[in-house]
């Protein structure tokens, strides 16, 4: 269940990601979720999606089945690379985590989860655009028509 505390920071966090994902300061890329044993060979597949805001912080945004939509800020303890793999001796603390179906069926509890749920959806598609590299396929799709029309 979502605090309204929750649901008010994450709609502030989900419009500041998407505003600096479309001005192109933030790059997301596609994770495989953690059941996957083997990497993510279909990227189209990716129903979740992370960022990296600052060396130990990061945000996720996800889908799970068709309805919901999972979004969290991790602040999490970075290791050496050099470092011999060992249990982390401090686990990642979840500074936010919600939780939203897309179109509930008997409606939202409120109107900030609503909102929020618009927000989500809206990021998802930024973070996947964004991931995929979709602009860049579609920029370079037209000018590739642009140059055989011309």
């Amino acid at each position: 269940m979502n605090s309204s505390i929750e649901i008010t920071e994450a709609a502030k966090l989900a419009e500041k990601l998407i505003d600096r994902t479309v001005e192109g300061k933030l790059s997301w890329e596609a994770v495989a979720e953690a059941h996957m044993m083997a990497p993510l060979l279909n990227m189209s597949d990716a129903k979740s999606f992370t960022t990296q805001l600052e060396p130990n912080l990061k945000a996720t945004v996800s889908q799970r089945g068709e309805d919901v939509l999972d979004f969290s800020l991790v602040e999490f303890v970075q290791l050496s690379s050099f470092a011999p793999p060992i249990e982390k001796p401090y686990p990642d603390k979840i500074v936010i985590s919600v939780s939203v179906e897309k179109d509930p069926p008997y409606g939202y509890d409120t109107k900030e989860e609503k909102y929020l749920a618009g927000r989500l959806v809206d990021l998802f598609g930024v973070a996947r655009r964004s991931a995929l590299k979709i602009d860049a396929s579609v920029e370079k799709a037209l000018s590739y028509l642009d140059r055989i029309a011309g």
